[in-house]
C-alpha cells in the first residue's frame, strides 16, 4: 500500500476516518506552518494557493504521497500545479481516499527527521458561493482550509488564511463572518498588490487537526447570478425532503 499523508480540506466534505495499524504507525509529523490564499474571482470561481511546512518525525516513514481534499467536485486537474521544496510535482491525480487530489512526491519525498514545504496552486473551482442568509443582495464565501488527522499530527501550527475579495469590491462593501475559535475577533484588513480588498486571519498556535471555518460576504453584483447557489424552500425551512417520503 502506498504511504500517504492524508490532508483534509473542505467546505462540504466530512472528516474521513482511516483504519489499519500500518497507517497509524507510519505517519507522525508536525505541521509547523500552513498558509492559504483564497482568491474569490469575478466569474464566481475560487482559486487557492496552499503552502504547508511540516517536519517528519525521525522514526516515521518518508512522506511520499499527499492527498488534498477539494471544496467541491467542480474543478479540473489541468488547473492544478504543485511543488515540494521548489521542485515541481508531476504526479497529480484524483484521490481514491478523499474527495480531492493526490500528489506524488516521488524522489522528493520528505524523509524522516526532515522538514519540507509543499505548495499547491489551484484555479477554477466552481460552485463555491451561496446567497447570504441575512441579505439576498450579498454572496457568502465560506471556506475551511486543509486539516490533518489527529492520529498523525502533533504540536501547534502557525495558520494564516487570506481572503482576496473579487476585483472591484470597495473596502466599505464586504463583511467578514465570525472568526473561528482561537483567532482574533476581526481579521486584519488591507489591499493587496492587485488592488483587491484583503481579509487576513492568523493564529500562531492553531491546531493542525482542527477544522476552522472562515467566511466573508460581498455584494452579489460582482459575480454572475448563476454562480451563486440559492437554498431551496426545504433548506430554508430546515427540512430534509427525503424525510417526507411516505407521509
Amino acid at each position: 500500500m502506498k504511504k500517504r499523508l492524508l490532508l483534509f480540506s473542505t467546505i462540504l466534505i466530512s472528516l474521513v476516518l482511516f483504519t489499519g495499524p500500518a497507517l497509524a504507525q507510519t505517519y507522525a509529523f508536525s505541521l509547523d506552518k500552513e498558509t492559504v490564499d483564497a482568491y474569490w474571482e469575478n466569474d464566481g470561481s475560487l482559486s487557492l494557493v496552499y503552502q504547508f511546512v511540516f517536519t517528519n518525525a525521525g522514526y516515521a516513514d518518508p512522506i511520499d504521497y499527499v492527498d488534498v481534499g477539494m471544496p467541491t467536485t467542480s474543478y479540473s486537474l489541468s488547473n492544478i500545479q504543485a511543488e515540494v521544496n521548489g521542485t515541481p510535482i508531476s504526479h497529480i491525480a484524483y484521490s481514491a481516499y478523499v474527495d480531492g487530489i493526490e500528489l506524488g512526491l516521488g524522489g522528493n519525498a520528505i524523509q524522516p527527521g526532515s522538514t519540507g514545504t509543499v505548495t499547491v496552486y489551484i484555479s477554477g473551482i466552481d460552485n463555491v458561493l451561496y446567497i447570504d442568509s441575512s441579505d439576498d443582495g450579498y454572496a457568502s464565501a465560506v471556506f475551511s482550509p486543509t486539516w490533518f488527522d489527529s492520529d498523525f499530527v502533533s504540536g501547534s501550527t502557525d495558520l494564516t488564511v487570506t481572503y482576496h475579495l473579487p476585483p472591484g469590491v470597495t473596502p466599505d462593501e464586504p463583511r467578514w463572518h465570525r472568526s473561528p475559535s482561537g483567532f482574533p475577533d476581526t481579521p486584519v484588513t488591507s489591499i493587496d498588490n492587485d488592488g483587491r480588498v484583503v481579509y487576513i486571519w492568523q493564529n500562531p498556535s492553531a491546531n493542525g487537526n482542527t477544522q476552522y471555518l472562515f467566511g466573508a460576504s460581498f455584494p452579489s453584483s460582482y459575480v454572475p447570478a448563476t454562480a451563486i447557489a440559492r437554498p431551496t424552500i426545504w433548506q430554508r425551512l430546515g427540512i430534509d425532503p427525503a424525510a417526507l417520503v411516505g407521509f
